[in-house]
């Protein structure tokens, strides 16, 4: 994810506004290794800002992912997470706890060979590795 007055500056750039609020929703984002759902967010962000609205915190998150800033996750009928690493990447989910990780280089699934016929025109892919984490297995 870059940084906050990068976003920032994009967002108004499109015309959108820069409240406080909403650069407290995008620092909480910042180095973010794990996979926060929004609620995770209001949370974090409500210590500081007791009055946010989680609907606060949602548009803002929405605004990112609309940038491509910003990935959200969405399986089986979960909550929502969101991922700040934006290039292309799979993920591992624990089946005990919902914990996400990501995953840079392939695992036991190699990329299908794409048809040649040009009658698809594919625009992203991810494999979801599901299993239980080293916490989960104990």
């Amino acid at each position: 994810m870059v940084s906050v007055d990068v976003i920032c500056d994009r967002l108004h750039r499109e015309g959108k506004k820069v409240t406080p609020q909403r650069r407290l929703i995008y620092q909480a984002l910042v180095n973010k290794t794990k996979h926060p759902k929004a609620e995770d967010i209001y949370e974090q962000v409500r210590a500081i800002i007791p009055d946010i609205s989680l609907a606060t915190v949602y548009k803002a998150l929405s605004d990112l992912v609309d940038m491509g800033e910003l990935l959200e996750i969405r399986y089986n009928g979960e909550q929502s997470r969101f991922d700040t690493m934006v290039t292309p990447h799979n993920h591992l989910i624990c089946t005990g706890c919902s914990s996400i990780e990501n995953v840079t280089q392939p695992l036991l699934i190699p990329e299908p060979a794409i048809s040649e016929k040009g009658e698809f025109n594919i625009q992203k892919s991810e494999i979801i590795y599901w299993g239980l984490c080293v916490a989960c297995q104990s």
